[in-house]
Parts: C-alpha cells; sequence; structure tokens
C-alpha cells in the first residue's frame, strides 16, 4: 500500500470536506477537528503496513440500528472473503479476470484519475491502460490486504497486486476527497453491500469533474432468478420451489433450538423487503436493486445514464451502467428584476 503526494493533496475530511493538517500518525480535520489515524495491518506472516483510516466510526452506545445491520452484513462478507482466500484457487482467479475482461478492454475505456469505490485490493488495476495516471481504491474493510502475501496464486493471477497501491479505507457515503477530484468513480459489486446507496452516488457525482463518468457493476437478482428457471425448465427438470413455512419452522427449531428460532424470526422482521425489493437485506448484501432502480438511482443523483451493458455468460446477470456528470439544469428561469414583478406574489 502507499499514499502518493497528488492523492494527499486530493484529500479532505471525509465528514465536513474541510481541509486537513498532516500529522506524524495521521490526518486532522481544520474544521471539525476529526481524526483519521494510520493503522497497521499485517499483509504477512512477519510484515506490517500502515493504512490511514478515513471512516467514520460511530461509538457502539450511539451506533444506529440500520448501521449496526449493515456492520453485520459486512462481517458475513468479510468472512466469505477469507474462506475463499484460504482456497487461493489460480483457476477461479483466472476465470474470474476472463469474464470482466470485455467490460474493460471492449464497453468501457476508464482514462484519467480513477477512484474505485469498494475497490478492495485493487484488482481493477490489472485492466487499466497508461492512459490512466492515477488510481486510488477506498474500501471500508481496512484489511484487504492482510495475507496477501501468503496467497501465490492470487499474486500470479494479478501481477498488479504486487505493485503498491493508493488505498484509504472510507466509507463510500462520506469520500475524503475534494469535489471535482476524478474523472471515474468505478462502483463493481459494491452498490448492493453500501449502507446507503443514495448518499454514495451523491458523493460519487461530487467528487466527479464536469463531464467525469460513473460506471457501476451490479448483479440483478431477477435476471439470474428467470436465467435459472428458464435451464430448469429446458432441462426437463422440475423447478425447484421453497419448502412451506410451517416445514422451514420445524426445520430450524429441531437445529437450532427455540433462541435460533427466535434469533431468526427477529432478524427476518428486521429485514423485511420493500414491495420494490429496492431494501432487502439478503445475507451480506443490504440492498438489491432491480435494473429500473439502479437507473432511477442514477437520475435522482444527477446523472445522465449513457450506456447500459450485460456481461457475458455465465454472468449475464450483472449489469454494467455508465453515467456522466453534467451541469445541472436550473429549476426555473430567473425572474426579471423589474417593479411589478418585485410587487406580485405567487398565488397559494
Amino acid at each position: 500500500m502507499k499514499l502518493d503526494e497528488e492523492v494527499e493533496r486530493l484529500l479532505c475530511c471525509s465528514f465536513c470536506k474541510s481541509d486537513l493538517v498532516r500529522h506524524t500518525d495521521g490526518f486532522v480535520c481544520t474544521s471539525c477537528g476529526l481524526r483519521f489515524p494510520g493503522r497497521a495491518v499485517a499483509t504477512g506472516k512477519d510484515e506490517e503496513e500502515v493504512v490511514f483510516d478515513f471512516r467514520i466510526l460511530h461509538p457502539p452506545y450511539c451506533l444506529p440500528e440500520g448501521l449496526k445491520s449493515w456492520a453485520d452484513a459486512q462481517s458475513a462478507y468479510e468472512r466469505t472473503h477469507e474462506k475463499g482466500g484460504e482456497r487461493d484457487s489460480l483457476q477461479k482467479y483466472l476465470d474470474e479476470i476472463d469474464s470482466a475482461r470485455e467490460i474493460y478492454e471492449v464497453e468501457y475505456h476508464l482514462e484519467g484519475k480513477v477512484l474505485d469505490v469498494g475497490g478492495h485490493q485493487g484488482r481493477l488495476r490489472h485492466y487499466l491502460r497508461t492512459d490512466v495516471n492515477l488510481y486510488v481504491s477506498i474500501d471500508p474493510c481496512i484489511d484487504v490486504f492482510s495475507g496477501i502475501t501468503l496467497q501465490p496464486n492470487l499474486l500470479r493471477a494479478y501481477p498488479c497486486l504486487s505493485e503498491p497501491c493508493n488505498f484509504i479505507s472510507a466509507h463510500a457515503e462520506y469520500l475524503p476527497f475534494k469535489s471535482g477530484s476524478f474523472d471515474w468513480v468505478h462502483m463493481r459489486s459494491a452498490v448492493d453491500h453500501f449502507a446507503d446507496p443514495y448518499l454514495a452516488l451523491l458523493e460519487a457525482y461530487r467528487c466527479s469533474r464536469m463531464g467525469g463518468k460513473l460506471l457501476v457493476g451490479l448483479a440483478i437478482v431477477e435476471k439470474r432468478a428467470e436465467l435459472e428457471r428458464k435451464r430448469a425448465g429446458s432441462s426437463g427438470r422440475p423447478v425447484p420451489t421453497k419448502p412451506s413455512l410451517p416445514v422451514r419452522v420445524a426445520r430450524k427449531l429441531k437445529r437450532d433450538g427455540f433462541l435460533g428460532l427466535s434469533r431468526a424470526t427477529a432478524k427476518t422482521f428486521r429485514h423485511k423487503a420493500t414491495p420494490d425489493g429496492s431494501a432487502q437485506h439478503s445475507h451480506d448484501h443490504m440492498f438489491r436493486l432491480t435494473q429500473g432502480t439502479l437507473k432511477d438511482l442514477f437520475v435522482r443523483t444527477g446523472w445522465d445514464v449513457v450506456k447500459e451493458h450485460w456481461q457475458k455468460p455465465p454472468f449475464q446477470f450483472c449489469i454494467y451502467a455508465c453515467g456522466q456528470k453534467q451541469d445541472p439544469a436550473p429549476l426555473a428561469q430567473p425572474v426579471a428584476a423589474t417593479s411589478n414583478a418585485a410587487t406580485k406574489r405567487p398565488r397559494g
């Protein structure tokens, strides 16, 4: 990991967006006084590196229920990732690279200054060309590089991971960068993990230059379910159905007892989906957006949708939507400053 001087010049307070003062152990906001320290992360057996922590961290006694749910979901995601790291499968990495190659080498060409929100270890760098002159990855998981030197197949598949990466730990909803800093903002398999996708896309808009672009890659669950139904139907096998509620309750009670059943019931009601599915919390995901709600989210946060592309099989349920930042349209034409106009009052 690294923090280039150019990246440091773009930094601001995650919360109030004011200027920072650099100290030996981190950064301090000149307005609200928030501190953003450097934290040691173990990258190998006996190796440590420093990550600057720009996350907005609530005290546990002031943690809103929504953020607590988000933290629980991300902990589940991190555990899943750790299990994947233990396997360190070269073929899995190569398949992953091949599946997304068309996105970045044919359909979209990122250039200039690129901010990778939820960028993890910066695997996106594998596809970037020489006309990307600055790359920054931010992720709320501060230890994404933990044990990376112990995964030789990962480093073999992604040679870029052996190169230092500009990395900062931060939340998508509170980006620690000055307005207009980036040419591209990239969010791949991240929007459905955010605590607040609306605020995250607003922040992406603020951090983009005029004419800058946002690229979102997202799995559409409805599309995936449709494809699975078609495959099951074409094979002649009956489409599997979900067991009835009494059967599921009986199984849960037998397996986990009354306490486990009570916890599962409370969790189900706490994360019940809205009618359009936009607020569904499932395992490590906070939201399940449809193609329509994703497009609406772009529009509501100021982005003009310029292109949509579905990924090739076997991930044809993943969409990559691109939006462009344009000058915002005025709400209304200004009224001429005349004496008559000044004396008139709008009805209602």
